[in-house]
């Protein structure tokens, strides 16, 4: 292979791990900002559930029992 070739081979190469980081830098930050969303809905249930055991007067086990929700 020329200089020339090996070059342009070289800079390619550089250049596809270059596309490869910023590919996986985006897959990490939907990643976050998806776990961020679940996070949140999870907290908002909770604090449903928290509501539900306060005016059924009995404990969070026992709604969850009763909602067939894992703990």
């Amino acid at each position: 292979m020329s200089k020339n070739k090996k070059d342009l081979y070289t800079k390619l190469l550089e250049e596809e791990l270059k596309i490869d980081k910023l590919l996986n830098d985006d897959k990490n930050q939907i990643q976050v900002k998806l776990l961020h969303q679940y996070n949140n809905i999870k907290d908002a249930t909770q604090i449903v559930i928290n509501h539900i055991a306060n005016l059924e007067g009995t404990t969070l086990t026992d709604i969850h029992k009763k909602l067939n929700l894992e703990e």
